[in-house]
Formats: C-alpha cells, structure tokens, sequence
C-alpha cells in the first residue's frame, strides 16, 4: 500500500560452521577417490606384466627351433669325392721304352730314365765295345763333364742300385759298388778315367720295371 515500505526477504546464509562442514565433506570424497585411483593402478600394471610375461612365455615355448633344424635341412658333398674322381682320370704311367742301342732291355730302361730325369743328351752303350760289361750290353756311359752334374746321377743311381739292379759305378776314377766310393789307378786320359762320363754296369739278371 502506498506509504507502506515492503519487507526485505532475508538472504539464505550458512553459518560458519555450516561452512566447515562442507569443505570437510568434499575433503573426504577426494581423498577416497585419490586412495581408490592409487590401489587401482598398481592392479592394472601388475595385471598387465603379467600377461606380458605369460605371452612371452608362451612365444619362447612354441617357438620351433630353428638353430635344430638348420643342420639337417643342409646337405654338403665330401670334397674327397671330387678328388677321387680326378684321381681316376689320370692316365697310367708309361713304361720306359726297352730299346736303346748297344743295350739289353732293363738296362735300356734305365738309360731312358736317366735321360729324362737328368738332361742327358748323349749316352753310350756297346757301340764300338764288344769287351766286358760294355760287350754284353749290361754297361751305361752317361757323358758329363760337369762335376756336380756328373755327382748328381752317380747318387741317384747309387741310391736306387737295388731298383735299377746296378752292380757298381764309376765316376771321377772313384769306384762304388754300394759299399762306398774307393779310388782307382790312374788310366792316362781323362775318359778312361771317368772325368768325362759316369760308367754304370747292371746285373746280368736283374728285372727291371721303371716309368718315364
């Protein structure tokens, strides 16, 4: 009404206390929430390393070994196979030729391979001999008049005396019958005594089988 002053409608207030209270209340409801979130956590790692660690269990388990079966899927050719087969092919040895002239077949035999083995150009039978070993074929002059040439073929020959069925050598006016060298009398030239040409004489009877 006119003149008459309205009342004012109190404010809706909360009181200290009011207050306190609230604040606390939210207070709490954090702090479960923050323990919940926390307990909740650990649970899903652990949850989750396990199953990671039973994954790859179960890979390591399953997992075909490999490093087993590699040896047995290879399959490698002895290299001694190859070898033999070449081995094989080879063609056989040729027997020393038997013909040489002025001497029988064995000693033949010898001569060529003498020839070959030491580079000698010339060597003398029974051509112009018809006395002694030279006569019966059983004689080899192998002409050399280089020393250590000439050494070299009287050792070999000595070495292989029973091979080559070689009765003695002379060489240098030395005499060797396997026993060792022993020195002769001198004969007046230098081919008669030997400085020239290395003298062998074979066995009558010896069987002789050398490739060249």
């Amino acid at each position: 009404m006119p003149g008459q002053h309205r009342k004012q409608t109190a404010a809706w207030k909360l009181t200290p206390p009011a207050v306190c209270g609230s604040v606390a209340t939210v207070a709490a409801v954090l702090g479960v929430a923050i323990q919940l979130s926390s307990v909740a956590q650990p649970a899903a790692a652990v949850e989750t390393s396990s199953s990671s660690a039973v994954e790859s269990e179960s890979a390591t388990t399953t997992a075909p070994p490999t490093a087993l079966l590699a040896p047995a899927a290879m399959a490698i050719e002895p290299p001694l196979l190859v070898e033999k087969v070449a081995v094989q092919h080879l063609p056989p040895p040729i027997p020393c030729s038997t013909e040489l002239s002025g001497t029988r077949p064995h000693v033949a035999q010898v001569g060529h391979l003498l020839k070959k083995t030491f580079g000698v150009t010339e060597v003398g039978g029974a051509v112009g001999r018809y006395d002694g070993d030279h006569g019966a074929g059983l004689a080899l002059d192998l002409m050399t008049s280089d020393f250590a040439h000439g050494d070299a073929i009287a050792e070999f020959v000595l070495a292989n005396r029973q091979r080559f069925g070689v009765n003695y050598v002379i060489w240098r006016q030395r005499y060797n019958d396997g026993n060792g060298w022993s020195y002769m009398e001198n004969r007046g030239s230098p081919t008669a005594n030997h400085y020239d040409h290395v003298h062998v004489s074979f066995d009558r009877a010896a069987q002789v089988d050398v490739t060249c």
